[in-house]
């Protein structure tokens, strides 16, 4: 059990189990067991849904103290939010297995991380930054073989040489003309000398 002490100094005990975890994901949709770590990264992001957590996990504190949720999260704010965050970071470490809770916290740096580097990429005006991450994270997955096939790929798609315009070396591309019948080589030879 960890405590934490909310904008009024009042002091609040957070428990993480079982049924905790399963009360938060069906009353505030956040999966705090999800192996991605969605929903921890929801509570390192999100203030609103500290509050909304902590409020399911000290339900039974909250009944006894005859308040309601939503009184009880107008109480979670400022630093307390920060407070309450470790305590749901240290109930975290203590409910998981050791090494179920360290690929969660893996996972949830590399989301802070890619959040991180989409708010760098977006900070210098490159809107598709969120397109262009995942597909990263995604080939960064891929094995060597994998990259390499493909970055010989895209470099055979882009050896042809060009010119500034985009037009090829040899000059502009030309379309040869075609007849009605769609024959290129009936437009190009002169129509046949008629008897």
């Amino acid at each position: 059990m960890s405590v934490f002490r909310d904008h009024e100094g009042k002091e609040w005990q957070v428990r993480l189990d079982a049924f905790g975890i399963e009360d938060v994901k069906r009353e505030t949709g956040i999966d705090l067991a999800d192996i991605s770590a969605g929903g921890w990264f929801a509570l390192a992001t999100d203030a609103a849904a500290v509050g909304r957590v902590l409020a399911v996990l000290c339900g039974d504190e909250l009944r006894a103290r005859n308040t309601t949720g939503r009184a009880f999260a107008r109480l979670v704010r400022g630093d307390a939010i920060t407070r309450a965050r470790q305590a749901l970071l240290d109930e975290g470490a203590d409910f998981f297995p050791a090494s179920e809770w360290s690929e969660l916290q893996s996972s949830l740096t590399k989301r802070k991380s890619s959040k991180s580097q989409t708010d760098q990429l977006n900070l210098i005006g490159l809107d598709n930054a969120t397109k262009i991450l995942p597909l990263a994270e995604a080939f960064l997955r891929l094995d060597a073989m994998t990259q390499q096939q493909l970055m010989d790929e895209a470099r055979a798609s882009t050896d042809s040489p060009t010119s500034a315009d985009g037009e090829s070396a040899s000059g502009p591309a030309t379309i040869p003309p075609t007849s009605a019948t769609g024959s290129p080589a009936s437009a190009a030879s002169p129509p046949a000398a008629s008897r």
